[in-house]
């Protein structure tokens, strides 16, 4: 099971260096159906904060044991949920946000075809709904995808190349729902396909300190979107190049709570057009 990214708190004071300014009409309307494909984080976009965690129980039918034999199976339960303008700031004082933008489940199953030694590649599909505080908004989501993961050793370090195609979609309950100035906007279907390549660097620093070292990690990916999403309601930038990069801090070996492994806390910036902004990254960067 992978960690819920629920650790807003140690990124409040990286938030506060990082925050954008200005202010952006269409970033105001913010349903982000496609908040699950956004990955974990909390993102300044112009003014305006959106925070994005998830947790991705899974339940393994069947392992591959070496390259090339039968591929494992896996069913993953992908949770999300969004906080729309709602600061990091605000749980060091112990106050809660007043509704959630975005809850979306959208379960499914992985296939993983073990290629080489440090070679995997995952298919999957998923199929599911995002609630919004708006019912209105509600919506049935959707996703098929084809995901490759390389790890490499580069510098006294490890690397991984990540390469995903990806085709999601999304089916509104509502034809229509009316903003709190009383204009009515459209919701008509949506879909998009992306092609996502990412690298990760990782190097560990200093002494250790109780049998764990620092690790430091250095990201970028960029994403080529074909019919983008038609806007902003989706939280996904209409631009069809997009990129980010960043860096990732974390200790190896990883720290663990409860049985659960401590997320890597990261800062990374994304340029998308007109939602880029900072991303405080918790978990993986990708």
């Amino acid at each position: 099971m992978r960690l819920p990214k629920l650790t807003a708190l140690c990124a409040a004071a990286l938030l506060r260096a990082a925050t954008a300014s200005g202010a952006d009409s269409d970033a105001s309307y913010a349903n982000f159906a496609f908040a699950t494909e956004l990955g974990s984080g909390i993102y300044e976009l112009h003014g305006h904060t959106l925070q994005v965690y998830q947790l991705t129980p899974n339940h393994s039918l069947r392992d591959t044991p070496y390259p090339g034999a039968r591929p494992g199976i896996k069913l993953i339960f992908p949770v999300t949920v969004g906080f729309f303008n709602y600061k990091s700031s605000d749980l060091l004082e112990f106050q809660l946000p007043r509704n959630v933008g975005a809850l979306s489940f959208e379960p499914g199953v992985q296939l993983d075809f073990w290629i080489k030694e440090d070679w995997h590649v995952y298919p999957y599909v998923k199929a599911g709904g995002t609630y919004s505080s708006t019912t209105a908004l509600n919506a049935i989501i959707y996703s098929i995808g084809l995901r490759s993961d390389h790890r490499f050793s580069i510098f006294d370090g490890a690397g991984m190349w990540r390469s995903e195609l990806l085709r999601a979609g999304v089916h509104y309950t509502h034809e229509s729902t009316t903003l709190s100035d009383g204009t009515t906007v459209p919701l008509p279907d949506d879909a998009f396909t992306r092609w996502r390549n990412g690298v990760e660097l990782r190097h560990v620093v200093g002494a250790p300190f109780h049998d764990r070292r620092a690790e430091i990690g250095v990201y970028g990916m960029i994403d080529i979107y074909s019919d983008s999403p038609s806007g902003p309601a989706t939280g996904i930038s209409t631009r069809t190049l997009q990129y980010e990069a960043g860096l990732m801090f974390g200790t190896n070996p990883t720290p663990q709570i409860w049985g659960l492994p401590v997320p890597r806390i990261g800062i990374g910036w994304r340029d998308a057009g007109s939602l880029s902004g900072w991303r405080i990254v918790l978990g993986d960067p990708f």
